[in-house]
């Protein structure tokens, strides 16, 4: 079987893991927890990064440094992994589900207006939501599949608007929009290192931000806000979201090594692109001018009564795929929650199927899976 994705350890990664065994640092502290932390800081471009359990863990970090509390309502795209959705709930706040940009797969501008001036009204400075009588108070822009959103449309709406933009890159380890890295344009960026993602540390995540005094209490907040390691006192309500010196020496090898492996997954969906130019009735989703993608995964779009069949004869082949995630407001525990029309996400979870595209395939994978897909359409 040819996975989604898997893992690209060929770096210093057994190095570094093997130093903190042997020194016995294999714990939360370290200093690869340090490094890690300030190198990714440098090659994000922000000012200060922490390295914490998960990706999730770094969202609900940045909504409560943000001051989003209960009763708040959070923008979020109803196409995307739960995970900023559940951060919010976190908080005790809401989410509101916004539709999508068939473009960038991101959070629509367009409809984030249109939810505006159908629903809200402006007062004091601050977005009220008549449909729930709460106020708006936050924006978080997921970044699809390695794509990234239209930054600069979110940036200004956020501040039209007064709203904090936190920026989930979960998927986008070393993404660019117009040359500038993913997690710079909102207040924080969130990253995730799952074993699926690009670059991992087996699991974790960070938080990186220009805000230094925030980033100083989001650290804080990680390690159950501890003001002092002998007579262990508290200062605030904190939480056990750090991450190992173990995690921290796979993902510093992983950094260094985060340029080749992009480069390598670039090279694989060129020939995507190249291959499947003309396959009828279907559409291989492309980067925009805009960004620079990692390729996290390839997604092909299909027609909604061959989506299924498709996946079900990769499989045959020997070749993982999957769906979309389910819109969000479709799960039982959000369905009261408010939201905009959502026809484009609809249409991309009915037609999306991603397919391989890390950095470990061979040139005989990439071949094995495009003539899948050309013999697919050729007998459906």
């Amino acid at each position: 079987m040819i996975p989604l994705s898997v893992p690209y350890l060929t770096g210093n990664e057994k190095k570094y893991v093997d130093e903190c065994i042997n020194t016995n640092w294999i714990s939360s502290v370290g200093h690869f927890v340090d490094e890690f932390e300030d190198s990714f800081a440098v090659y994000s471009g922000a000012a200060k990064a922490a390295a914490v359990s998960s990706g999730t863990a770094a969202l609900h970090l940045s909504l409560i440094v943000s001051d989003i509390k209960r009763d708040d309502e959070v923008f979020v795209p109803s196409l995307t992994f739960i995970a900023p959705v559940n951060a919010v709930c976190y908080t005790g706040a809401h989410p509101v589900f916004i539709d999508c940009d068939r473009k960038s797969l991101g959070i629509s501008p367009e409809a984030l207006e249109e939810f505006v001036s159908e629903h809200c009204s402006f007062l004091d400075e601050r977005l009220f939501n008549k449909l729930t009588g709460r106020y708006i108070k936050a924006l978080i822009a997921v970044n699809i599949l390695g794509h990234s959103c239209m930054m600069d449309e979110l940036v200004a709406f956020s501040s039209k608007y007064g709203l904090t933009l936190i920026e989930d890159d979960a998927e986008g380890a070393g993404c660019l929009y117009k040359g500038r890295h993913l997690g710079s344009f909102g207040r924080f960026g969130c990253f995730s290192f799952n074993g699926n993602k690009t670059m991992t540390t087996g699991g974790g995540g960070m938080a990186v931000s220009s805000e230094k005094e925030e980033m100083k209490l989001l650290k804080h907040l990680s390690t159950q806000a501890k003001t002092d390691d002998l007579y262990y006192s508290h200062d605030m309500i904190g939480y056990n979201y750090r991450m190992s010196n173990i995690q921290a020496a796979i993902g510093l090898a992983q950094l260094e090594n985060l340029e080749n492996m992009i480069a390598r997954k670039r090279e694989i969906h060129a020939v995507y692109e190249r291959e499947l130019v003309n396959i009828p009735g279907a559409k291989l989703f492309v980067e925009q001018p805009w960004c620079r993608s990692n390729c996290w995964f390839a997604l092909l779009l299909l027609p909604r009564d061959k989506r299924d069949l498709f996946m079900k004869f990769m499989t045959e082949k020997g070749i993982q795929t999957r769906p979309f995630w389910k819109l969000n407001h479709l799960h039982p525990m959000f369905q009261d929650c408010a939201r905009g029309k959502t026809p484009a996400a609809a249409e991309l979870w009915e037609r999306g199927a991603c397919f391989p595209c890390f950095q470990g395939m061979t040139d005989a994978d990439v071949e094995k899976v495009v003539q899948s897909i050309k013999i697919f359409f050729k007998t459906v």
